[in-house]
């Protein structure tokens, strides 16, 4: 049940909600003030939920779900070439999936030195 959680977190497509809750605020003219506290917020909770899913299958999950954000974005965002300048919107999803990954990793990183430093006291 714990693995199934942690996959379904990870599969999670925050990437692409990222880019439609930034597009959706910016075609109704509003800011979007909450974006980089969930982006953050995402980036360290499910660091925390995968750091004991083995590191091939952590890759595999976030390929998986970079691949679902891309698809998620071609049904639901526009490729509003003035927007997602001057690449396109697929750069931006897969920009956005980078950075989210690592952020991961880097709390995962963190999580399992305290946690290895515990064991060690």
């Amino acid at each position: 049940m714990k693995r199934c959680i942690q996959s379904m977190l990870s599969l999670f497509p925050f990437p692409f909600l990222f880019h439609f809750y930034e597009y959706n605020s910016h075609l109704s003219n509003q800011e979007a003030s909450f974006l980089f506290p969930l982006f953050l917020f995402f980036i360290i909770g499910v660091g925390i939920v995968s750091r004991n899913v083995h590191l091939p299958l952590f890759i595999v999950l976030n390929f998986l779900m970079t691949a679902l954000s891309l698809m998620l974005g071609h049904f639901f965002i526009n490729d509003d070439g003035s927007w997602f300048k001057p690449f396109g919107r697929d750069v931006a999803i897969i920009f956005v999936s980078f950075f989210y990954v690592l952020g991961q990793l880097i709390i995962r990183g963190i999580r399992k030195g305290i946690m290895r430093h515990r064991v060690k006291d």
